[in-house]
């Protein structure tokens, strides 16, 4: 099987710690006074064929970098990793040290055009950062500062004025008779498809001078990661929003705008599984629950009913769906969370800078265009409580 270069080099490297091995060896052997000549004679030869070997390799090696134009110019060459973390960083500075406004486009520029804006979703990067250079997100910054549980549970894509159909619904004459289900009668009344809109989004990033006069991966290891720390909590802040921002009313899921189902029950557990136990069959399998730590730690104390065992189970355990525990969720919401989708207009990100006089902190901001729309207000319950929980909770099995 042929080596690869980089397999060649470790041997080399291997190579080379053996030859000074041997070349040790022989001269311990010089050094002892009972050593005989045939002694001599044999660490001789271990290592000059040590040292033949490494020479060889070393040859086969530099012919191989030839035929693949690998000169030692290209090794010292920044990589394009390199290249975005620099033109980041470059880019960050200009704007703060020149009062400019600074668009995606600046950006690839800087970094001779490895980053571009990103087109749409990856497995493994469903979060607001599509809206900023791609190459530093993918590369550098792994996890953002506040874990947004909607990340993964959400829709995303990053799509100029995005339109995509609610639901493909046809009903034949064998349905004549039975009444359609609040997917079906959702369809109609609202039409098939679901439109996308643009809503501005700025999020600060502080910056002290120890941070700007920092290196470059530093400086954009910082920026970078608070910015998307700042998308993520404002995906989260829109979407559990009880008094939205005028204009951001149908991002919440909470608002009457999208007419989400409310099942009531006597105490938020009832009303958890009733809702749970509401849903269209093809909802089922896919759905999950939003709610706050203070919730489900009251449905822990109720439920244990002095039974400290009980407090080893886990919200999955109780409920049968996956539980996402988060304190904007102020009213439990159980759906199909797919069925939530955030979109970023990749195109129009623009850098600026804005200094506090009284502070003297200066803010790089971002600014993004997003919406957020729920798809389909069937695949959503919240769960509410109709009355105050009562005083003694039933007992368990």
């Amino acid at each position: 099987m042929t080596k690869t270069l980089i397999e060649m080099e470790a041997s080399a490297r291997d190579y080379g710690r053996l030859a000074s091995q041997r070349q040790e060896e022989y001269l311990n052997v010089l050094e002892k006074v009972e050593s005989t000549p045939a002694e001599v004679s044999a660490a001789v030869e271990a290592r000059d064929a040590m040292k033949q070997k490494y020479e060889a390799l070393n040859a086969e090696i530099a012919a191989k970098k030839v035929a693949m134009n690998v000169s030692k110019a290209d090794e010292n060459k920044p990589s394009k990793r390199e290249k975005a973390v620099d033109g980041f960083a470059d880019m960050v500075r200009g704007v703060v040290s020149n009062n400019r406004i600074a668009k995606l486009d600046d950006f690839k520029n800087a970094v001779l055009a490895p980053t571009t804006a990103p087109v749409g979703p990856t497995d493994d990067s469903k979060n607001g950062a599509w809206a900023l250079p791609t190459n530093v997100s993918t590369d550098f910054i792994s996890t953002p500062l506040a874990p947004n549980p909607l990340v993964d549970a959400a829709a995303h894509s990053a799509i100029v004025n995005l339109e995509i159909p609610r639901i493909d619904i046809t009903f034949g004459d064998a349905f004549n008779g039975i009444a359609d289900g609040e997917t079906a009668k959702e369809v109609q009344l609202k039409g098939s498809d679901v439109k996308f809109g643009r809503v501005k989004s700025k999020v600060f990033v502080g910056l002290s001078e120890t941070v700007l006069a920092g290196t470059n991966l530093a400086l954009t290891q910082f920026v970078y990661s608070r910015l998307q720390d700042g998308l993520l909590k404002l995906e989260a802040n829109r979407a559990f929003a009880t008094t939205p921002v005028t204009g951001e009313e149908h991002m919440s899921l909470y608002n009457a705008a999208n007419g989400i189902k409310t099942v009531t029950a006597a105490d938020k557990y009832s009303a958890i599984v009733a809702a749970i136990a509401d849903f269209e069959d093809e909802y089922a399998d896919n759905l999950s629950i939003f709610m706050s730590r203070k919730d489900w730690f009251a449905i822990q104390t109720a439920l244990a009913n002095g039974n400290n065992s009980f407090y080893s189970q886990t919200p999955e355990q109780v409920f049968g769906i996956p539980v996402h525990l988060t304190a904007k969720a102020v009213k439990p919401v159980i759906g199909d969370f797919s069925q939530y989708h955030v979109n970023y207009d990749p195109t129009t990100a623009q850098f600026e800078q804005d200094k506090d006089i009284k502070t003297g902190i200066v803010s790089f901001v971002a600014t993004t265009w997003v919406d957020a729309q729920v798809k389909l207000a069937a695949a959503f319950r919240i769960a509410d409580v109709t009355s105050a929980p009562a005083s003694t909770a039933p007992a368990q099995g």
